[in-house]
């Protein structure tokens, strides 16, 4: 991998852009930036802009001192597949754990990092190091790390013994000639759930608890009508309510958002389509989505709605951003949908492109925004009239989290929330306490930068 030392010590590993110049398989490094330069993260993996700093260590105790004092100036992670993504409070008893996928900034290696949710939150760091390209999801006492990119498997552990391989098993049919870029898994219950395949038009059903890999594939969901000119429809994310399996496509044209972004929706009982009658225009059975590259897909109880957070088109050389993200409602009952929040347009935007929804209540979530690089802030917003919380100045930034490379939310059970950062001397997760909007916890590291992070119980 080249040096990108003549760009402040990023380096940019991006295959297959969403803008000029990429192609699917095999794309070049991007030659080393100048500072400031901006580049596309979305597009066939998940994609991150990561620090050449890190060190290794076993455990880490969490860091208390004020905010102020850690220069949180980190890795902006734009692409993981994501579903669901913001968890009821005290939905389960047991001990919690916060189990996130890690990069090196090289993207040499990658591994998992195991974090007690109650303090004095230690981390159990560098487990079990694999390749960077890292998504992973969580059900009960498992977690699932998923290899993406020209690795194609899925790897089960159990959170008590996280450094302990449960099973590997292949995300690649036997006549696949390419990678099928697994992204996120989706569950129904213990036994069921679905495989998203970025790099393919099938979905699979599987068996989590499949005691062999025979036993792990037990069908497909065929999204090829809504492939384009490559082939793949681009399934993001996913998310199951009452019955359902809502699956977000971004449908990228050589790797440009020129198709309108979609959702389908599956009876989980029959693993048949739904023809929710909104997707006519085009002759398809789903829900055309006014947002484009969206990244993640959400349910929250307290509203009843569905909620999807989209990244629009990031610059790229002498072409602009495309303010064309947001988040978009979707109304599982009759598949209406409502832009609740707009990140602008050319000439006015004033939190920029939204990187990352995570959402407590039918009145209060919390999103990343961008300014350009290395410029990301956390907002907080009503997400039953898309009003960001500001002051006559315009949006105002949440616990001082502002101007920094923040990657991604998550929420556990407590609702509180969970916010990656890639400081480059010290990459890790702070704690936010939601009720006050205060940091809980100022800094747990990691060793190397936060891609993803999902929960999960130890009984």
């Amino acid at each position: 991998m080249p040096n990108s030392k003549r760009c402040a010590s990023v380096v940019f590993r991006i295959r297959g852009l969403c803008g000029p110049g990429g192609g699917r398989q095999g794309t070049p490094w991007i030659p080393p930036c100048r500072l400031g330069d901006r580049h596309p993260i979305h597009s066939r993996r998940k994609r991150s802009i990561l620090y050449t700093w890190y060190t290794r260590r076993t455990a880490t105790r969490v860091d208390h001192r004020p905010l102020s004092a850690l220069v949180l100036i980190g890795a902006l992670s734009a692409c993981g597949g994501g579903g669901g993504g913001s968890n009821p409070a005290g939905a389960a008893s047991g001990t919690e754990y916060a189990v996130t996928v890690t990069a090196a900034p090289d993207f040499s290696s990658g591994a998992t990092s195991v974090i007690n949710t109650d303090p004095p939150r230690l981390a159990r760091n560098d487990l079990v190091p694999t390749l960077s390209d890292l998504a992973v999801a969580c059900q009960g006492d498992a977690f699932y790390r998923i290899e993406r990119f020209n690795a194609d498997n899925v790897t089960k552990f159990r959170v008590d013994t996280p450094d302990q391989v449960v099973y590997q098993y292949s995300t690649q049919d036997p006549g696949d000639t390419v990678s099928s870029n697994p992204v996120t898994l989706v569950f129904v219950e213990p036994r069921k759930a679905y495989l998203l395949r970025y790099g393919s038009p099938r979905a699979w059903i599987v068996d989590p608890s499949a005691g062999t890999e025979a036993g792990f594939k037990l069908g497909e969901l065929d999204l090829g009508a809504y492939a384009d000119a490559d082939g793949v429809p681009e399934m993001q994310a996913g998310v199951i309510v009452d019955g359902r399996l809502y699956i977000v496509m971004q449908r990228f044209e050589s790797f440009i958002t020129l198709k309108t972004a979609y959702v389908a929706v599956f009876d989980v009982a029959t693993d048949q389509e739904i023809d929710t009658g909104k997707g006519a225009a085009d002759g398809l059975k789903g829900i055309p989505l006014r947002v484009k590259n969206p990244l993640s897909i959400h349910y929250l109880p307290d509203s009843g709605l569905i909620y999807v957070q989209a990244v629009g088109r990031f610059a790229f050389g002498a072409s602009p951003a495309e303010y064309s993200g947001g988040v978009e409602s979707l109304d599982p009952v009759g598949f209406e949908t409502r832009l609740v929040l707009d990140d602008g347009d050319a000439s006015d935007h004033p939190f920029g492109q939204v990187l990352a929804l995570a959402l407590v209540s039918a009145t209060q979530g919390y999103f990343i925004g961008t300014a350009g690089f290395e410029d990301n802030t956390l907002y907080r917003f009503d997400p039953g009239t898309g009003q960001v919380r500001s002051d006559v100045n315009g949006p105002l930034a949440i616990a001082g989290l502002f101007g920094q490379n923040l990657t991604h939310l998550a929420l556990d059970r407590n609702a509180r929330l969970w916010v990656g950062s890639g400081d480059p001397a010290a990459p890790g997760m702070v704690v936010l306490d939601t009720r006050s909007d205060s940091i809980e916890t100022a800094l747990i590291g990691t060793d190397l930068n936060p891609v993803q992070t999902c929960f999960a119980l130890s009984h």
